[in-house]
């Protein structure tokens, strides 16, 4: 009898969603995707005044580039520690 442990199902689909996440952020840095500060705000599904608030307030939260404009492959990892953390 083999004492080897069998990945349950959410573990499976864990494992399923972080390479997703890893695939989707090395085509934004490909890419170079930026979000500007009013996509940001919808993505996290807050106010533009409230993002300014939560960056002051965030050290470890993308800041913007020169531009003005947030790199998703950051953004991405970013919310994916979050998620790890068990807080977004």
């Amino acid at each position: 009898m083999s004492t080897t442990a069998h990945p349950t199902e959410l573990e499976l689909l864990l494992q399923q969603m972080q390479k997703l996440t890893a695939a989707v952020q090395l085509m934004s840095t490909q890419t170079g995707t930026r979000l500007n500060r009013q996509q940001m705000a919808d993505r996290l599904g807050i106010h533009r005044n409230t993002l300014a608030a939560r960056q002051a307030e965030d050290p470890t939260m993308p800041r913007p580039g020169k531009d003005g404009r947030f790199l998703l492959s950051e953004v991405i990892e970013w919310e994916a520690q979050q998620n790890r953390r068990g807080r977004h």
